[in-house]
């Protein structure tokens, strides 16, 4: 995400109640890791204050630093390239907040709700064990099976008051692109082996060099898909 300029002396805003975010987390044993940050250890409860790992000299979130505790405003922006997170939940920023284009950097935030990790689908034991972890500490956020329906009952925030505007992210959309024209290349590629040897040998030399461009092309708009598909270097919620 990225925050808007600094005007000089310009404190990071102070939302009044709470700020709606989406972010990930790894879950652990003792709770819900940052996906980055590893080694601060799981979120608090009920509230986790941000901190500062490379100056203890300012309360976060500050300018010009990239402390402070992440969220994005759309659950779509929690996909692919956002860390090694396994569960989306659901926070509550409290707080100074800077505000940025599709998210936030917070003083505060608790767990709202959060969707067990796909791992848990096929087995009731570990997910048992992933509820019981998640009650023990986090008590009061909710809890859901189906990350689909916990969106559904925590949708984004309209944020035009804040001049705002929460859209989806358009990586989905590059990566479903991406896929299509891989297999596309790769189904094109696949049937040069069932073409006859006989019509192989009459393509001509400038045939082959047409091949060949469309073989760059295709490789060109596959790195291309896929660069748009990733999110921007540092975008990974902390």
């Amino acid at each position: 995400m990225t925050a808007p300029p600094d005007p000089p002396g310009d404190p990071p805003a102070l939302v009044a109640g709470e700020l709606r975010g989406y972010r990930r987390f790894r879950l652990a044993e003792d709770g819900l890791r940052p996906p980055v940050h590893v080694g601060a250890g799981p979120w608090s409860w009920p509230i986790e204050h941000a901190r500062c790992a490379v100056d203890d000299g300012h309360a976060p979130p500050a300018r010009g630093c990239g402390c402070g505790l992440y969220g994005w405003y759309h659950p779509s922006h929690t996909g692919l390239g956002t860390g090694w997170g396994d569960v989306t939940a659901v926070v509550a920023a409290r707080g100074r907040i800077v505000l940025g284009d599709s998210g936030f950097r917070a003083a505060a935030a608790r767990v709202q709700a959060v969707s067990l990790p796909r791992r848990t689908r096929l087995s009731p034991r570990r997910r048992r064990r992933c509820e019981q972890v998640l009650a023990e500490r986090y008590p009061e956020a909710l809890v859901y099976r189906s990350r689909r329906r916990m969106l559904r009952r925590h949708p984004p925030e309209d944020l035009s008051a804040l001049g705002i505007a929460v859209r989806p992210s358009t990586a989905v959309r590059y990566r479903w692109t991406a896929l299509v024209v891989w297999l596309g290349g790769v189904l094109t590629l696949c049937s040069v082996a069932v073409v006859p040897r006989p019509v192989l040998h009459g393509i001509g030399l400038a045939q082959w060099l047409g091949l060949l461009a469309c073989f760059v092309l295709w490789q060109v708009a596959l790195a291309w898909l896929v660069f748009r598909a990733a999110p921007p270097p540092g975008q990974a919620p902390r």
